[in-house]
């Protein structure tokens, strides 16, 4: 009878170890998760941009234009290393760059976090999992904004380009009476950011006969689609 109960003790403790050593494993970021947000000095992507602000009910001024991201440069600080990330702006593919401000980067065991014009964000979170959110301010006193996983593997197409084994991730995407907000950013694996979309809309409720039909009043819509990266097959 001893034998049997120090058995059974023994299985359970042994069941207890498997189990933790699952769950641990099952929270650590692969290398698959880390590589759908590469960072290497001398990447550069290349943004196809479409801007369009209301400034009237039903009337909007489009702007289309490119935007480059490269990085230029790496540096240790504190034990972690930062890559320096410098944009530039231009109209058409025929004219040349200017280069518009830098933004730095860093990507660790847990997160991504990206510092632009002095204020951090969460980008991604590791190990990446439908289960998963997490608030992107959590370093600025912006308001708490969460951020999910969706669509894990889905193939996309933008433009030109396909990608397959994809990663979106998104945040507000709601639309009522009185306004509309959508935050999206889909990934590919080795590759980077494909795609990302926001809105911030504000809908007519000046008079009775434009509440309801979806007409817009201010905002703005952004997109922007890759078309350029050394990173491409």
């Amino acid at each position: 009878m001893v034998k049997k109960r120090i058995f059974r003790v023994v299985f359970l403790l042994l069941l207890l170890g498997m189990s933790e050593s699952c769950q641990q494993k099952s929270n650590e970021p692969t290398l698959e998760d880390m590589a759908y947000f590469p960072l290497q000095v001398g990447d550069y992507w290349v943004y196809q941009v479409m801007s369009e602000k209301y400034v009237s009910t039903n009337s909007s001024i489009k702007n289309v234009y490119q935007f480059q991201e490269r990085i230029s440069s790496s540096y240790f600080q504190n034990g972690q290393l930062y890559f320096l990330v410098e944009e530039s702006v231009r109209q058409t593919e025929q004219a040349a760059w200017k280069l518009t401000g830098f933004h730095t980067v860093y990507k660790s065991l847990s997160e991504v976090v990206s510092q632009e014009n002095n204020v951090l964000k969460v980008k991604l979170a590791f190990p990446i999992a439908l289960t998963a959110s997490w608030n992107t301010n959590v370093y600025n006193t912006n308001p708490d904004t969460l951020l999910r996983y969706r669509n894990p593997g889905q193939s996309f197409t933008v433009g030109k380009l396909g990608f397959t084994n994809t990663i979106s991730v998104v945040g507000a995407n709601d639309s009522t009476l009185v306004n509309q907000s959508r935050y999206l950013r889909i990934y590919a694996p080795n590759i980077g950011l494909v795609y990302r979309e926001n809105a911030a809309l504000a809908f007519c409720q000046s008079s009775p006969y434009c509440i309801g039909k979806g007409i817009i009043e201010s905002g703005t819509k952004l997109k922007w689609e890759l078309i350029v990266s050394n990173r491409l097959p």
